[in-house]
């Protein structure tokens, strides 16, 4: 069986330094992760269809599988098979087994999906050993974090565990992988959208000529270090964004909440600050339907929120009436799994 090394293995979402193992440790046991097909995949060429390659990534270890051309069912079969080492002084940051789905192009590769496989769930079963006779492909459908359309196709994936390459020592993988999943600080993730709707009677604040008012508002998302804004609309005190943001979330994010900051952009100085809201994760979770995956048929059911901006007032500044934010937001399924 020929094995691939990482293509990458800094440069993750992640920062490599906070997943680098302690100074001459070995890994415990080595997850082994084949990407056996896919079926079904979007077609992105003019051609009727995509040149797919998958990237399987585990903390700051990245694989990529071979590139099949013209197709839309691709067969990898043994081409993509590939050991992340696993070390026992990491396995509080493990999270998700990650792959995603791209179809090569020469200027920019298309994004086509991918799916996320929490720490918990890398084995389904009894059979923990790769070549376990009872260890069976499964299937994963493809989903999508960038827009709330569904995306098409599936993949066809195995894991399971592997000795370290030379080593006689006996393993008992049950016991090993109940201790990672015991060990680990992320074992549930999901994907939390939120859409920025829109605000209204932002406060009416002179330029900075003093000639007038103006707001050109925009607004920044925040989960715990991870930050995403909007665009900005000019010359308005009532912006209507509708925009979709989206969000990779663990069991140890549900305790923090979604912060909404707006902001009036200044060219020339340093952006102001206008107010913020809040919402906590938890409470998306008990609003959401978990009997629709990965994102309800209709937005309008998204559960809504209007919130107070809760502004710091500036003297000479007005705040009447108080400033509001309207966003929706809906928890991926998985989270309340």
């Amino acid at each position: 069986m020929r094995l691939h090394i990482p293509i990458l293995s800094r440069g993750s979402s992640r920062d490599s330094s906070e997943s680098s193992p302690s100074p001459g440790e070995t890994p415990v046991v080595y997850l082994r992760v084949q990407v056996i097909s896919c079926q079904d995949l979007e077609a992105k060429d003019r051609n009727g269809y995509s040149d797919p390659f998958v990237i399987v990534s585990l903390l700051a270890e990245r694989f990529q599988t071979p590139v099949r051309e013209s197709n839309l069912n691709p067969v990898y079969d043994k081409d993509a098979t590939f050991d992340f080492p696993i070390y026992m002084s990491l396995v509080h940051k493990l999270g998700t087994l990650d792959f995603v789905v791209w179809d090569k192009d020469r200027i920019r590769n298309d994004y086509m999906g991918e799916y996320s496989l929490p720490v918990d769930r890398w084995i389904e079963g009894t059979a923990f050993a790769f070549d376990d006779p009872d260890n069976e492909p499964f299937s994963v459908g493809l989903i999508s974090s960038r827009s709330t359309k569904p995306v098409p196709g599936s993949m066809l994936i195995k894991v399971g565990f592997v000795r370290s390459p030379g080593s006689t020592r006996q393993v008992d993988f049950e016991k090993t992988y109940n201790a990672l999943i015991a060990n680990n600080n992320h074992v549930k993730v999901g994907v939390v959208m939120v859409e920025i709707c829109g605000a209204k009677d932002l406060p009416k604040w002179r330029t900075v000529t003093l000639t007038g008012y103006d707001m050109d508002p925009f607004v920044e998302v925040s989960i715990g270090e991870e930050v995403q804004r909007t665009t900005v609309i000019n010359h308005t005190r009532n912006p209507d964004w509708n925009e979709h943001l989206f969000f990779h979330v663990g069991q140890d994010d549900l305790s923090l909440p979604i912060r909404l900051t707006v902001f009036d952009r200044d060219k020339f100085t340093a952006d102001d600050y206008v107010g913020e809201a809040e919402i906590f994760i938890d409470t998306l979770i008990k609003k959401a339907d978990l009997n629709t995956w990965p994102y309800p048929a209709d937005l309008s059911t998204l559960s809504e929120f209007k919130a107070p901006l809760n502004p710091v007032k500036k003297q000479g500044r007005v705040y009447n009436p108080a400033p509001t934010i309207t966003f929706r937001s809906y928890s991926q399924s998985q989270l309340s799994a």
